[in-house]
């Protein structure tokens, strides 16, 4: 459902169609979970012939040794990703750019960073023939560089409340959120509770939600029930019951104290624990446990064959202010699949009580875990499903294309932009 606040769209800056799409990541798409809405969104676009440009992530805080986890991995891996410069993704025509930025998060160091990303991203329009394209900003960091060009339309996506991002400095990311919330032609939001809270402070303000590909997860357990053919060979040898979880793995985001819990309260039931995904925090202490196997990333596509075998699903999140105004695109695909769903109590999982077990502490938890797995029947299979069966990622990069003043879209049209 889309609820807007103004519903007159923004007068467009400039009167010419928008002839391309910029768009200010809060991942790198390098290397972290590309099933973020963002991505999803962007990638959609450039399949269908928008010529799309992805700014990785110049992110929102210096990791620390000692105080940050897997800190000199991340160095490393966004010193890699920087070194692929400017690239073309083949498989999706996007193209995607990894910035030069300096590491430093003050006032000071984000604005002399948005100087440098414009000139950089102007360069990059002019170089790929863009006059008059449109911004997305999904990273406050990387407003101050938006600020400074000319755009057709500007959109803020608020996808999450990064001000009250545990290790994130209040005091100056929160001013930058009200800056784009407050200059951009466009605020979009995934979380209704946020964009009530901001309610009035933008020109023109729309809660989008998520999609999701219905067919390609509800496919993978015709039945209802876990497929009865071999498992992916990552998956081989696991007793059940299989409790699992995927996605991106942050301390601001999981309960690792939980996940330890889950996965002794498995084994107690001769069952597994799988975490699928990126670990962006230290999983030490639960790989520690016999029952837990972890496998890394993998494409967003081949998620639902091996998601098919669980026999429930779980978001194990800590209940914090940052995760007060989430809304886990997860969510909406489990349903699809259709297995028992037990989550964390956050307002994002409010409209699918009755559906889902929610619990507020962690022994509520895993007393719901056991409910679950009694709830596995073709009736629930279908009643979760047929809530979400109606949503589509198309549906919501078809507004965001409207919103972005690019044209209309064309069946059949083919991918532009300059070749590699």
């Amino acid at each position: 459902m889309t609820l807007t606040v103004n519903r007159n769209m923004p007068p467009a800056r400039l009167t010419e169609a928008c002839d391309g799409v910029v768009w200010c990541g809060n991942v790198d798409y390098w290397y972290h979970n590309r099933g973020h809405s963002s991505v999803r969104m962007a990638v959609r676009l450039a399949k269908r012939g928008v010529p799309t440009l992805w700014i990785n992530s110049i992110g929102m805080r210096m990791p620390v040794p000692g105080r940050t986890e897997i800190a000199w991995s991340r160095y490393t891996r966004k010193l890699s990703s920087m070194l692929r410069g400017l690239r073309r993704d083949p498989e999706t025509g996007m193209w995607v750019y990894s910035p030069l930025f300096v590491p430093k998060y003050s006032p000071k160091g984000i604005e002399l960073n948005g100087r440098l990303l414009a000139w950089q991203i102007a360069a990059l329009r002019r170089w790929l023939g863009m006059r008059h394209a449109s911004a997305v900003v999904s990273m406050p960091t990387m407003g101050p560089a938006v600020e400074r060009l000319t755009w057709s339309r500007t959109v803020f996506e608020r996808c999450d409340d990064f001000g009250s991002m545990p290790g994130a400095d209040h005091a100056t990311i929160a001013p930058l959120e009200r800056r784009l919330v407050v200059g951009s032609d466009v605020v979009i939001y995934v979380n209704e509770g946020l964009m009530e809270a901001e309610r009035g402070l933008s020109r023109h303000a729309e809660l989008i939600g998520h999609g999701v590909d219905f067919e390609r997860f509800a496919q993978e357990r015709p039945e209802g029930a876990p497929p009865e053919g071999p498992p992916p060979s990552a998956l081989k040898g696991l007793p059940r019951p299989i409790i699992g979880f995927y996605g991106g793995m942050d301390d601001y985001r999981m309960d690792r104290e939980l996940l330890v819990k889950v996965a002794r309260h498995a084994a107690s039931r001769g069952g597994s624990l799988v975490l699928i995904g990126p670990a962006q925090m230290d999983l030490g202490p639960i790989l520690e446990e016999p029952n837990v196997r972890h496998i890394g990333q993998m494409p967003p596509n081949d998620l639902p064959s091996f998601a098919a075998h669980f026999d429930v699903g779980i978001i194990p999140f800590l209940r914090n202010e940052f995760n007060e105004s989430c809304n886990p695109i997860k969510i909406k695909e489990y349903l699809a699949i259709g297995f028992p769903v037990v989550a964390s109590e956050l307002p994002a999982f409010d409209p699918y009580e009755g559906l889902i077990e929610q619990a507020t502490s962690h022994d509520a938890f895993l007393r719901a875990i056991d409910r679950a797995l009694l709830d596995d029947t073709p009736g629930r299979t279908r009643a979760r499903r047929a809530t979400v069966a109606a949503d589509s990622w198309d549906r919501v990069t078809d507004r965001i294309a409207e919103l972005l003043g690019c044209p209309p879209r064309l069946e059949g049209t083919e991918e532009s932009g300059r070749t590699p």
